[in-house]
């Protein structure tokens, strides 16, 4: 096994897109990427019967989660070539964002930097880059359309959805665990920094994440190349939507500075719910699908919570990475948020269990996480 300090580029876009974003990973020569299904959802305004009166619905567009690692060197150019190709700039197209981590792999994955800081297109269209804040929100199946809809009609950001299953107190409760669902929605918010405390605020009152059983929410900083701000979809009367005009606003001033939404303090979370932030960790285990749940309970063993695992696809775009061509595509992840202390722990544990055996295909990924917030009794 070796450790490396990567980026991880993300890239949430509609799925029409999936051919570009795929040419755009090969033209890279990206040694692996990994897709997860989910949907953007944003507001849409409905006529009632007959022409009469009108209401707003959600209106959702299948997207595709893509996940890859470059050096950082590389960083901006392969963020920017990705958003350029698949014009992730318009509002409504996607959102894409960086952020730095330990892959834990194998073997060390190799990288041609020629053609990773080559094929940038025009880097005139690139927006400033701006410190933003990534929210991961956990709730049960059929929860969180209640939540993306608060969070658009706020005008707050565009959430993206994807689901998972959950394990950890429920396989704990014998019998009753038949009381907690089994299905979870996963809700990513990607905000400027400065409206994260506010969009934690309104998740939590909402969901009620500081109720038992009710979920999770853990908060991650990273740097954004492109946002997608398309709150409202459907027919627009002007030249320009609103959301086009707004981010010409803020190449213009330089920042989303301006468009800030409080300067109040947030609302306060009850003592006992929100987790010492300093203490926590971003702990992910990728293996082959099937085979992440064995790992996950290695780390429930060593004092790790509750987790989601959630099913992806593999993509390879180069074989220069021996003994993982030949692997099935099918993956799964689960994120873990532990304490510091658990982490190598729980690394070795999940070592001497064969994750980075050849059976196994595993790879695991250690983050940063700023705050979380659950039920803790």
């Amino acid at each position: 096994m070796t450790r490396t300090l990567l980026s991880k580029i993300t890239c949430v876009a509609d799925s029409r897109l999936s051919a570009t974003i795929e040419e755009a990973l090969s033209d890279m020569v990206i040694p692996e990427a990994f897709m997860q299904r989910g949907k953007q959802v944003s507001l849409v305004e409905r006529s009632g019967l007959f022409g009469i009166g009108s209401h707003t619905d959600l209106s959702e567009s299948r997207s595709e989660l893509y996940r890859f690692y470059v050096p950082a060197a590389a960083e901006a150019d392969a963020a920017r070539r990705l958003a350029e190709a698949a014009d992730l700039y318009l509002p409504g197209r996607g959102t894409i964002f960086a952020e730095t981590v330990e892959l834990m792999y194998p073997f060390e994955p190799s990288y041609n930097m020629e053609r990773l800081s080559s094929t940038i297109l025009d880097a005139s269209r690139s927006k400033p880059l701006e410190k933003h804040t990534a929210l991961c929100c956990i709730v049960q199946r059929g929860m969180g359309e209640a939540l993306a809809q608060t969070i658009l009609e706020m005008g707050l950001c565009v959430p993206v959805i994807s689901y998972g299953e959950g394990m950890g107190l429920r396989n704990k409760l014998g019998l009753l665990r038949i009381t907690i669902p089994l299905d979870k929605e996963i809700l990513y918010f990607v905000v400027p920094e400065r409206d994260a405390n506010l969009l934690e605020g309104v998740a939590v009152h909402k969901a009620r994440l500081d109720r038992p059983g009710q979920g999770f929410i853990y908060r991650f900083d990273v740097r954004a190349y492109a946002v997608n701000l398309r709150v409202r979809s459907g027919k627009r009367s002007h030249a320009a939507s609103m959301e086009q005009v707004i981010s010409a606003l803020d190449e213009l001033r330089g920042s989303s500075e301006w468009r800030r939404f409080t300067a109040t303090k947030p609302r306060k979370i009850r003592e006992g719910q929100k987790l010492p932030e300093s203490a926590l960790a971003c702990l992910s285990i990728v293996a082959e699908e099937g085979s992440v749940g064995k790992f996950v309970r290695v780390a429930m063993d060593i004092g790790a919570g509750g987790a989601t695992v959630v099913p992806m696809a593999r993509r390879q775009y180069s074989l220069d990475n021996e003994g993982v061509s030949n692997a099935s595509n099918a993956r799964e992840i689960c994120d873990l948020i532990v304490s510091r202390e658990l982490v190598e722990p729980i690394v070795l544990a999940v070592e001497s269990k064969g994750l980075f055996s050849e059976e196994a295909y595993g790879m695991a990924e250690l983050s940063s996480v700023g705050n979380a917030i659950t039920y803790t009794g």
